[in-house]
């Protein structure tokens, strides 16, 4: 769908001249296609990419420009296609593409009207072109050279006194009459841009985000790339040098990120399979477990817990006298029973195990006030291990604690939590 439209009073040849001159002179790229038609361009595709919507003057925009003959001589179709500038720059992008191919149309009409090709009115400019525009001169001091029609065409230039002709034949390429324009079908802007003495802001920026800010960085690096190219002011290397820069440590802090994600899921599951309360096999999930030896190592002698004592954290999981403490202050565990197994041979940790559950379960309504099943409360036992057990060790001592907090004070006897 045609996003403009120019009727001229000239042949198709001549109106394609006319129009590729007034977009070469707005800073367009135009070259001709096998078809007819002109492919005009102008702008970054990099910084388009990077910057989105944002890329200002440098938001890269191509359309075409068709011609057929009409009843006055030529219709000039402005064609753009919001599908390309959409992702190169989303809706915004797409909006200022279009808006910047009506404003190449608006400009390329008046510079149509002043050299009397054009037909009808010109095109409306848009509110917002989405990019600076190269001003057309309005006062007549020059115009991009236009072709004169063929001889014996309606409106040609008659031939000189001395028999040459007065314009460039039909269909020659005329010079630009003003220093540095670009030639009509030459590459973008035609010559590289003249060196300046001044370092580009953009790149100033750019190499500072990139440090900050890296995605920042990357982004002003992409602009000021592009308007460097344009310019040829300084800062080439400060880009880069952001560019890189924001790379590199967008890189290490995902790295990073993706490090702390993994330690801490492992710090996490460990922290989850151990025991809170430095006792090993502490039951997570409500149940009960072989709680620690009596003794402490090489300890021959047993240390009997009585019902009602508290006990501390056992830090070094195994208890002894020192772990008592009041129940007045913080604690961790309080004996709520205490009983024997009968004597013989050593059952195994899976009989004395089974044995201390049913022996604790008995013996939680009547310390707590409620059965274990219903409880908010949960317990630990502390058993006979093989070595105790051979120097006479047959007691079993159920430890009462709270689940929610880590110390309790005062006694949990008659809770009914």
């Amino acid at each position: 769908m045609a996003t403009a439209e120019l009727r001229l009073s000239v042949p198709v040849d001549r109106a394609r001249d006319a129009v590729g001159y007034a977009l070469a002179e707005q800073g367009f790229s135009v070259q001709p296609t096998a078809s007819g038609s002109l492919d005009v361009s102008r702008g970054s595709m990099g910084t388009t990419l990077v910057a989105g919507a944002f890329a200002g003057q440098d938001m890269h925009v191509r359309f075409d420009v068709h011609f057929s003959q009409a009843t006055e001589g030529t219709l000039a179709s402005f064609e753009h296609s919001a599908v390309g500038g959409f992702f190169k720059g989303g809706a915004i992008g797409a909006a200022k593409a279009g808006d910047v191919v009506r404003q190449a149309a608006h400009l390329t009409g008046e510079r149509l009207a002043q050299q009397g090709l054009l037909v009808g009115g010109v095109p409306a400019a848009p509110s917002d072109a989405g990019a600076a525009q190269q001003p057309v001169a309005t006062d007549g001091t020059w115009a991009p050279p236009v072709p004169p029609a063929p001889p014996g065409y309606p409106g040609a230039a008659a031939p000189a006194a001395d028999g040459s002709s007065a314009a460039p034949a039909y269909g020659a390429t005329p010079e630009y009459p003003q220093a540095g324009a670009p030639a009509y079908g030459a590459s973008p802007y035609g010559t590289a841009p003249a060196a300046s003495g001044k370092t580009n802001g953009i790149s100033i920026l750019a190499i500072i985000l990139g440090f900050v800010f890296p995605v920042g960085g990357i982004i002003a690096g992409a602009v000021a790339l592009a308007q460097i190219k344009r310019t040829g002011e300084k800062g080439r290397g400060l880009a880069i040098t952001g560019i890189v820069a924001g790379a590199v440590i967008s890189v290490l802090a995902i790295i990073a990120v993706i490090g702390l994600v993994i330690f801490s899921i492992a710090v996490g599951s460990q922290a989850s399979s151990s025991d809170p309360f430095d006792i090993p096999d502490y039951p997570q999930d409500g149940g009960v477990t072989v709680g620690p030896s009596e003794a402490a190592p090489g300890d021959g002698d047993t240390f009997t817990l009585p019902v009602g004592a508290c006990l501390d954290n056992v830090p070094g999981g195994f208890i002894s006298s020192s772990n008592l403490v009041d129940c007045a202050v913080p604690h961790t565990y309080e004996v709520f029973s205490s009983f024997l197994l009968p004597e013989g041979t050593f059952p195994g940790d899976d009989a004395i195990a089974t044995a201390a559950q049913e022996g604790c379960d008995a013996a939680f309504p009547s310390f707590v006030g409620i059965p274990f099943d219903q409880s908010a409360l949960n317990y630990q036992f502390v058993a006979p291990t093989e070595d105790t057990w051979a120097g006479g060790d047959r007691e079993i001592s159920c430890l009462l604690y709270d689940p929610a907090v880590e110390e309790t004070t005062g006694s949990l006897a008659g809770s009914a939590r």
